[in-house]
């Protein structure tokens, strides 16, 4: 039995500290010793300069920020449908009845060429009925609504304090008014600098300055929002997931109690960063949820391996690793089990994975990573393809059917041809760009590094060697 030994390290180690499951060192730092409006201003400064995503690939991204845990479906905040990420097509992976639904309106501040356009910490995926009705309308309470799903309220705001406006408002469901209001707490920290942009209706609740911002009435509502419903495990794992993409942070989430130093009842205190507690949860930073692994094409009674490194922090139990769903019988494992010390380690722990197809045609099944301490459980594709003659059309090292890399040459190719193709360095700096013919095509980097590739409606980044 000819056996291959094909290894993948996860592409996101490259960045390390900077993107494992932890704030990395240093990074507030400056806003040691600040209070009120200069503690907002020093984070302003951390958090503006990010990487400016692109709009048309919220869905990819939306595919590991907005799952259920050990699921496919759709964490929607808006609507209690049921809707489930599929496989990629040529249009991506948009998500049928919903839409990418900016929690602060863009038309608060006009301006789509602006990095708030795409920023994921305020972008969600939204069931499209409750968007369309959520229109642009402000944060506030709805006790007569004129719509609702039960999830989503719309209807005169009746919030009850001096100066709330009776204008028509958008009420979310109890258990996500934290999240809205660290959202809208993040955008004006953000983007202090839009002070002079907010309108239409975001006059309802904001000010033209950098601080407070807030109205009087929108500050309290937003304040006992994000005391009434603390920050959840899924708002640190998304917090986390997003840094991994866009390498900046939701403060609010990392530090609840900022709300309270810069528009709360600390606003007389300074900020003492070694004085404070970052709530930590067990999360597995890779692999990623909802990733592809590609075992390439292979000949039936022949083994083809790969191999995963789990790692992640606060694992308080050994994390379980099965193979589980359909073609599970032509895939196996070296371990189902990795000790919390391992998983925890800076090196993590590596587990191999087995393809030996008995049986011709494409074997896909479910590689599921769970316990650890976890809520919830991380899952990956796995898929091998196996025929009489293999064609080596796909190449052995592809790291999924459609891109893989060779010394200094990416090699992809399109689902369909005049799909367009984007290849970026590390810093957001197009490199290349041409229309995909849907057969194999070769781009050839100038230097070593990491690349950032779209295609076929995903985003990955590349590691390039010499």
């Amino acid at each position: 039995m000819k056996k291959v030994i094909l290894s993948i390290i996860f592409l996101f180690f490259v960045f390390q500290v900077c993107i494992f499951g932890q704030i990395p060192q240093g990074y507030y730092n400056s806003i040691d010793g600040k209070q009120e409006r200069e503690l907002k201003t020093a984070l302003h400064k951390i958090l503006k300069n990010h990487t400016q995503l692109s709009y048309n690939d919220l869905w990819w991204y939306f595919r590991t920020t907005d799952v259920r845990p050990g699921t496919s479906e759709v964490w929607d905040m808006y609507s209690n449908t049921v809707r489930y990420y599929v496989p990629a097509t040529n249009s991506g992976y948009s998500v049928s009845g919903m839409n990418k639904e900016h929690s602060l309106p863009r038309s608060w501040w006009n301006n789509d060429n602006l990095p708030a356009y795409s920023d994921l910490h305020h972008l969600y995926p939204s069931d499209a009925d409750a968007n369309s009705h959520k229109s642009n309308y402000i944060l506030g309470k709805v006790n007569s609504p004129s719509w609702t799903n039960n999830v989503t309220r719309i209807g005169k705001n009746a919030y009850a304090y001096s100066g709330a406006p009776t204008v028509t408002a958008f009420e979310p469901a109890n258990e996500y008014k934290g999240d809205f209001a660290r959202a809208y707490m993040y955008m004006v920290t953000c983007y202090e600098d839009f002070a002079p942009l907010w309108r239409s209706d975001a006059l309802q609740m904001f000010d033209n300055v950098t601080y407070p911002v807030f109205k009087p009435w929108a500050k309290q509502m937003l304040l006992e929002w994000h005391r009434n419903d603390p920050v959840s495990p899924k708002e640190r794992n998304r917090n986390e997931e997003v840094f991994h993409y866009q390498n900046n942070r939701n403060p609010f989430v990392d530090f609840p109690q900022l709300a309270e130093y810069i528009w709360g009842d600390s606003v007389n205190y300074t900020f003492n960063l070694s004085g404070e507690v970052v709530a930590k949860s067990p999360v597995l930073v890779t692999p990623v949820n909802l990733t592809d692994l590609f075992f390439g094409e292979i000949q039936k009674n022949s083994e083809v391996s790969r191999s995963i490194t789990l790692k992640g922090y606060y694992m308080t139990e050994n994390v379980s690793v099965k193979i589980w769903s359909k073609n599970s019988d032509f895939f196996s494992l070296s371990s189902i089990s990795a000790p919390a010390s391992a998983v925890n380690s800076e090196a993590g722990y590596e587990i191999e994975i087995f393809y030996n197809p008995t049986e011709y045609g494409e074997h896909t099944t479910s590689l599921v990573i769970q316990d650890g301490g976890m809520d919830g459980t991380v899952c990956v594709y796995l898929k091998g393809i196996c025929s009489a003659n293999p064609s080596a059309v796909i190449p052995p090292e592809a790291q999924s059917p459609d891109v893989y890399v060779q010394n200094n040459v990416i090699t992809f190719r399109t689902y369909a041809p005049n799909d367009s193709v984007y290849i970026y360095n590390s810093l957001g700096k197009i490199m290349h760009s041409e229309t995909g013919t849907g057969k194999w095509q070769e781009f050839r980097c100038p230097q070593s590094g990491m690349y950032i590739i779209q295609l076929n409606g995903k985003t990955r980044k590349i590691l390039v060697k010499e």
